[in-house]
Order: structure tokens, then sequence, then C-alpha cells
């Protein structure tokens, strides 16, 4: 009797979890579950119209009836290539790179969808940076759209801003990743590079002469200072000495007087009496007067 029981609930089991087993293929099949993961949207079709718009998590489908399209709401890039005349009739081939971000709100992301269904790049966005880089490229002659590089990009990004925003599309970043030019144009810059870098070294060349040429004037001029300034400081010596010996002679003739005479001419005489005495036209001799006796 234990072993009939034991069978009975095997069975019953067993019936139990096939049944599961076929209403869970059932659920899948027929009521399969659809993840939105996080940076994307999901738009919910209901027989081919926008029912409701799924956010991230998980979602039931219902077969034959629902659909859902999935969009990403991250920043996404774009890139294009446009061909323009500059305003001086140049052909300038422009590499551009978009990155935008679908609009946030619900009822931007459905009307985004039911005007475009998916193919908002293709529709609007390629054909809206032609336009825009088109229209500035004929700005700028073609030497400017490389030194101003800078204030295209700004011009561009800000024109797209403005077009898309009437899409509630976000223009993130706009990036101008080449100019492409005619070959001829090429050459012709590589030509005016060449002759800017000559014509630099020409200057930088001019200038070294230059400072050589003013360090020179500066040393003469040192040197002529310096002589200028020893032949003043000569002169002002010999000033100074002239004038002290002027001085030392003006003081000795204020000390000079006959009993002064007198003593100086006592200690410079010799011992020797003079042999000529007298002034003018009276000069007696009187040498054989003092002449020293002959010896015997």
């Amino acid at each position: 009797m234990a072993e009939e029981m034991a069978v009975h609930n095997g069975v019953k089991l067993a019936v139990f979890l096939v049944i599961g087993f076929f209403v869970l293929i059932f659920l899948f099949v027929f009521f399969p579950v659809r993840i939105i993961n996080a940076g994307e949207i999901g738009v919910l079709l209901e027989f081919g119209r926008v029912k409701e718009i799924w956010h991230p998590g998980m979602h039931i489908l219902i077969p034959f009836m629902n659909d859902v399209v999935v969009m990403s709401t991250q920043i996404e890039k774009f890139e294009t290539s446009s061909s323009a005349a500059s305003s001086d009739l140049q052909m300038v081939s422009t590499m551009i790179a978009v990155n935008y971000r679908l609009p946030k709100t619900d009822a931007s992301i459905q009307s985004l969808y039911e005007n475009f269904r998916g193919d908002h790049e293709i529709r609007i966005i390629q054909p809206l940076v032609q336009e825009v880089v088109k229209a500035n490229t004929a700005k700028y002659t073609a030497e400017e759209l490389l030194s101003k590089r800078e204030q295209v990009k700004a011009v561009i990004t800000q024109n797209l801003k403005e077009k898309l925003l009437e899409y509630d599309v976000d223009v993130v970043e706009v990036s101008i990743t080449n100019f492409d030019f005619s070959p001829d144009f090429n050459k012709a810059i590589e030509s005016k590079v060449v002759v800017q870098q000559e014509l630099l070294q020409a200057q930088l060349e001019l200038q070294k002469k230059q400072i050589d040429v003013q360090r020179i004037i500066v040393e003469q001029n040192a040197s002529a200072t310096a002589i200028v300034i020893k032949a003043e400081a000569d002169a002002q010596a010999q000033i100074l000495r002239a004038n002290a010996e002027a001085q030392a002679i003006q003081t000795i003739t204020a000390s000079l007087n006959d009993p002064y005479i007198r003593y100086l001419y006592v200690q410079n005489w010799n011992g020797q009496v003079p042999k000529v005495v007298g002034s003018g036209q009276n000069i007696i001799d009187i040498s054989s007067l003092v002449a020293e006796p002959t010896a015997k």
C-alpha cells in the first residue's frame, strides 16, 4: 500500500512538472519578456502605433499585438563629409563629427519616432549638418578656414544647436576632423609655409645682427666714456697740482723778507768770497785782493 502511494505521488509530481514546463514555454512564447537596458528607451507599438514609452527595466509584450523599438539615450556620434566652395571659390571637403543626444521627455521621444521612425540621423541630422557646413564654408576664404578653425567650429556648433533644438535633439559637441583642399591649393599652402619660414629665419638673423651691432656700439660707448672720464680725471689732477704749486709759491713768496733771505744765503754759502762786486758799469774785480797767499 505504501509503495502504491509513493508511486502515485511521484506520478502526480511529474505531471505537475510537465504542466509547469509547458506553461512557462507558453508564457515565453505568447507573452515574451523584453528588458530595456540603462541608456536605452523603448517605444512600445500596438498594432503599429505608439502606445507608450518604456524606461529601463523588464517589460512583458503581448504577442502579435505589441512590438517595441529600442532607441539609445546615450551620446551618439554622427560623422559625415561635406563638400562646398569657400568665399574665394576653393573647393573644400570638410569631415565633421557631431555628438548628440536624443530627447529626454517621453513626448519628445514619441514625436521623434512618429515623425522619423528611427531614421532621424538620415532624415534630419545629416541634411542639417550639410546645410550648416556649406553655408558657413562660403563665408570664409580657404586660408581663413585653416587659420580661424576654432571660430568656424563655434559658428557651426551654434547653428546646429539652434536647428536641431526644434526636434529636441541636444547637440553636445561638434568636431571638425579634417579640411581637405585641392592639390593645387595644398601645394600653394606648402610653398607659402616655406616662404614664411625663410622670412622668419631671415628676420631672426637680422635681429641677431642688430643685437651684435648694438652690443658693439655699447662697448665702444663704454670705452669712449671711460677714456673721457680718465682724461677728465687727469686734467682735474693737473689742475689740482697746478693750484697746489701756485699756492705753495704764493705762500713762499709771502714769507720771503730780508732777514729770511740773508738766512737762506748764509745756509747755502760755500764759504768763498765773491771776486766781483758792484752793479751796472761799476764792477770791480777784487779777485787779486782775496787771492790766497802762495807757499814759499
